[in-house]
């Protein structure tokens, strides 16, 4: 007797907790991928702790992204819908249907709707959010679609053409970072694939059309300052952080995302708060 694709996704599926239902206020294009995405995960019959096991992201990533409360990056989607038998036809249409979830983002890029009549404001800088939320996140394939890739992009201190700084000592108030690919196979990559973005504003949503430069692993740039309540970025581990910190490359001023650099120097980075 021919095997049954699916099957031992049915056995599993009696130990899955059901979905609580989407939020009346979550609606528009994040609503219909939330509601693509819930539909193929749905076949696959498997629990949030068995799914961490298989993807690259956290239990906790996870059930924000089946909430309508985060927005995966499109290399994950890729990934989970892999894991279904039916869940490759379904790619296209989810990958539409991230695409435009992302466009409508609001600016602050936060994924959850305002009150009515609440326009979205830019909060200061120096007034961390008590609820930040994930929101469209790039990784290194979205950025792949960005603009035409500057080879040699480096800050001020970086010598010509070699894509690295030199170390040169940083000056008063400020700090030298390193920047930091989790994807092992991208580190020793100099490709379009493997960059990583400098935002032009890290309170829109991160996405190519708000890219403004791009970096690779181990290039190391002068910051600033930092702020703590920008657009939360989330990495290809389920890693999050809110906290961006302000570069210059070319001459202009560039926004590097916490969760990209050295771990060690986000957490006891001692910059003051951009004004």
């Amino acid at each position: 007797m021919p095997c049954v694709h699916g099957k031992p996704n049915r056995a599993t599926s009696s130990r899955r907790k059901p979905l609580a239902p989407l939020p009346d206020q979550l609606g528009g294009p994040v609503r219909d991928f939330v509601s693509g995405l819930r539909h193929m995960h749905g076949e696959l019959g498997l629990s949030l702790k068995e799914l961490e096991g298989r993807l690259p992201a956290s239990r906790s990533s996870l059930s924000r992204y089946l909430r309508g409360q985060s927005l995966p990056d499109e290399r994950l989607l890729v990934q989970w819908c892999k894991l279904s038998f039916t869940g490759e036809d379904r790619l296209p249409e989810l990958v539409r249907l991230l695409h435009r979830a992302n466009e409508a983002a609001p600016a602050g890029g936060s994924v959850s709707t305002e009150a009515p009549g609440g326009a979205p404001e830019r909060p200061p800088a120096s007034t961390p959010r008590l609820k930040p939320v994930l929101v469209g996140v790039a990784t290194a394939a979205v950025l792949a679609v960005a603009a035409v890739v500057t080879w040699g992009l480096i800050d001020d201190n970086d010598a010509p053409g070699k894509g690295v700084s030199r170390e040169t000592p940083a000056a008063k108030g400020t700090e030298r970072i390193t920047v930091h690919n989790v994807d092992k196979k991208c580190r020793p990559q100099h490709t379009r694939e493997c960059s990583m973005g400098l935002a032009m504003d890290p309170y829109m949503a991160y996405r190519p059309s708000n890219i403004g430069g791009h970096v690779w692993h181990g290039d190391r740039l002068t910051a600033e300052c930092r702020i703590a309540n920008g657009v939360t970025v989330t990495d290809e581990v389920g890693g999050h952080s809110s906290i961006w910190f302000q570069v210059r490359q070319d001459g202009k001023e560039l926004w590097m995302p916490g969760i990209r650099i050295d771990p060690d120097q986000l957490q006891y980075s001692t910059l003051d708060n951009c004004e």
